[in-house]
């Protein structure tokens, strides 16, 4: 790994600080969007992250433990703090001026020969909504392609999809408060306490008060199985077996809201025309259920208000979007949505990847999740732009990736993201990589993915730059600057804007504050949020369309998202593509993450506390599959699957079931996605199956 190490970084080297201590900023992991405080020593150091109680709509005093250790990232002697190129296979220090220039020459030079068409963008989760806002105009107005894709593409990209075509926005319908009204909470395929802490304490707070039931879906048995009335140990990807024969049971039983449906949806006829000659028995044995369960499951959604929420566990399959269609037409069933207590709660990853969508980073949405077929949208963002907005849909981040095997793709301009680890066939990936003709990549840390970079370009992260991000729940926070990005580094929208003029284009924004305004005027859902509206509140919920609306904590109230203000039931069929465990590879792995550390590790293995907590990766295995195969706590194993091998140390698990293997995401030794396929991918969100593979383990020879 190339890194340019800073010993003794003292932020007040360089101008220190630019307001008074403590520091308020969103916190830059989850999508829960934790509000913390940053504490400052006497030489303007960041020493202490902590939540102070600033919003106590959202976590109050609450923290969990990589919240509290954001100062360790701000001080970390590996931030990348002065740009690079590759020269003569080397990457070697050079000035902005310099680093800009060249970036920009290679994408004219890649355009004039091959097509604006060959240039893609991956753009991060992780930064300002105002960055993101830019990095999208840059592909489009400046570049001249739709090909600009956000990590949600790989996490709750299908979520998305399903929630955009049945109800209207896709996006989270519920906050927080509703967790005070619920009186069932359904959890599928998320282990909540390690990767949403906030939220599952909001869920505790709410069962101390008595008649809460819980639901969980999940083939592992974690800590959340102690406060489950049911605990569905579901197959891995057989999702939509259980979930339609939970319909047909409510359906039998008469137990939908048969008001609610005929009010306000269509399309319900149809789902019970399905489901007339269904197999429940059938269905619950392909999918590891027993009918019982799903019938105890239904009397405790039944006539109840209940919030389903599911993470990557439902979504990280060839078929995700038809997973989350039929639990969204469950939902739609029983009538919870739209209502105190009700609603769907995809369980976003990263701090602003609910953003990077509502800005556009998407190859078929526009800012506002405005369609790109949409003429009249694609009038009006051009309008204000003064440019074409192009017509044909891009390519996702998978597919990027493919082409430059095709030579379709021949440079990538990279910000915040990880695809040399977070790609599936991650090997693949790393040759893709270093066949392209520019590769660029934008980051705080000498990721996995710089090694291939023929540019970097180093940039400032939360603390050290001020403006928007949207959390899970659509909730738009403010977050503050208060220490100067270590050595040159460069908030991304500064870096953008020289990128775009350097192509040619003539961007004056000299503020945050700015490109909000431009957001604004593109983006109806937005229009009444301003700066000033934000830094005097504790977040605002888009839609909101004036200055004296008040946000929209839940979606649905007064109808759905289309004109007719129905909201869409959708038959999913069984899926065609599974995976699952044959002669040569028996076991499943079942991929997650743990609660100290978060996707690919880039962050939190850079963390002294965290690191110490969990040091390296593992593989749990039942202790009577390990003992048939012979193996022991602690050797190392080695472990294949038809695309790729990794080596591990073996842990033994009595909790997990027999025939299953799990390994948490977070470290690039060893990289699981080298064991997951690129194909197949789910055709309606894209998204390539990196929850689970069938492999084989044997002893380290």
């Amino acid at each position: 790994m190339f890194i340019v190490k800073r010993p003794g970084y003292d932020p007040s080297q360089k101008g220190g600080i630019v307001m008074a201590s403590p520091i308020p900023l969103i916190c830059p992991y989850c999508g829960v969007g934790c509000n913390l405080e940053l504490s400052l020593d006497e030489r303007d150091r960041p020493f202490k992250s902590k939540a102070a109680g600033r919003n106590p709509e959202l976590n109050g005093k609450y923290l969990c433990v990589k919240g509290i250790t954001i100062h360790e990232l701000l001080n970390h002697e590996e931030r990348l703090s002065q740009p690079f190129i590759r020269k003569a296979d080397k990457l070697e220090l050079v000035s902005w001026e310099e680093a800009v220039t060249t970036a920009a020459r290679g994408l004219k030079d890649i355009i004039a020969k091959y097509g604006p068409e060959s240039v893609g963008m991956l753009c991060s989760g992780k930064i300002l909504n105002e960055e993101v806002f830019l990095s999208q105009k840059f592909q489009r107005a400046v570049i001249g392609n739709n090909h600009v894709d956000n990590c949600a593409r790989l996490c709750h990209g299908p979520s998305e999809a399903a929630l955009r075509q049945q109800l209207g926005f896709g996006a989270v319908s519920t906050f927080l408060e509703d967790y005070d009204a619920v009186e069932t909470v359904f959890l599928v395929g998320a282990h909540t306490t390690f990767t949403h802490p906030i939220i599952w304490m909001r869920v505790k707070k709410r069962a101390k008060r008595g008649g809460l039931k819980m639901i969980v879906a999940d083939p592992r048995e974690t800590d959340l199985i102690k406060n489950a009335a049911v605990h569905l140990k579901v197959k891995p990807g057989m999702d939509i077996f259980w979930l339609n024969a939970l319909g047909k049971i409510i359906i039998d039983k008469g137990w939908q809201d048969q008001a609610f449906c005929e009010k306000h949806t269509i399309g319900f006829n149809a789902v019970r025309k399905a489901a007339e000659n269904f197999d429940i028995d059938a269905a619950c044995a392909r999918a590891g259920v027993k009918r019982s369960e799903l019938e105890k499951t239904a009397e405790l959604i039944h006539d109840r208000k209940t919030i389903f929420i599911w993470g990557m566990g439902l979504t990280q399959h060839a078929h995700g979007t038809d997973n989350v269609t039929a639990l969204v037409n469950l939902a739609l069933l029983t009538g919870n949505i739209g209502k105190a207590g009700c609603g769907l709660a995809p369980l976003r990853g990263q701090n602003n990847v609910q953003g990077a969508g509502d800005m556009g980073a998407l190859p078929n949405l526009l800012p506002g999740h405005m369609p790109l077929e949409d003429e009249a949208a694609r009038i009006h963002v051009g309008s204000i732009w003064d440019a074409d907005v192009p017509t044909k849909r891009g390519l996702s981040a998978p597919e990027m990736i493919h082409q430059v095997a095709s030579g379709k793709i021949r440079a990538l301009y990279v910000i915040g993201e990880n695809p040399a680890v977070s790609e599936p066939q991650s090997n693949f990936v790393a040759w893709m990589l270093q066949r392209l003709d520019l590769l660029i990549v934008q980051d705080i840390f000498p990721i996995e993915t710089l090694k291939y970079a023929d540019i970097v370009l180093p940039a400032a992260m939360m603390g050290e730059k001020e403006g928007t991000v949207t959390n899970a729940a659509r909730r738009i926070q403010f977050s503050a600057k208060g220490v100067r990005p270590p050595g040159e580094a460069k908030p991304d929208w500064q870096i953008l804007q020289e990128m775009a003029n350097a192509m040619g284009a003539n961007w004056r924004y000299s503020s945050t504050a700015e490109i909000w305004e431009e957001i604004r005027i593109v983006a109806p859902v937005f229009s009444g949020i301003s700066h000033d509206r934000l830094r005097q509140s504790s977040g605002i919920f888009w839609p909101c369309y004036d200055e004296s609306h008040p946000g929209t904590p839940r979606l649905y109230e007064d109808g759905f998202g289309f004109r007719d203000r129905r909201a869409r039931f959708l038959p999913v069929n069984f899926p065609n593509t599974l995976m699952e465990p044959t002669e040569e590879y028996p076991f499943v792995l079942i991929t997650g993450r743990l609660l100290e550390h978060f996707n690919t590790g880039e962050m939190s293995r850079r963390s002294t506390k965290l690191i110490r907590l969990r040091p390296s990766s593992f593989l749990d295995m039942n202790p009577q599959d390990a003992a048939a195969a012979g193996l022991s706590e602690n050797e190392t194993v080695r472990m294949t699957s038809p695309y790729g091998t990794v080596r591990l140390p073996l842990k033994l698990d009595v909790s997990m079931k027999p025939g299953y293997l799990f390994a948490p995401i977070h470290f690039s030794d060893p990289n699981f996605n080298s064991l997951m396929s690129a194909v197949p991918i789910d055709p309606k969100a894209r998204m390539p199956a990196l929850k689970v593979i069938p492999v084989k383990v044997e002893r380290d020879r």
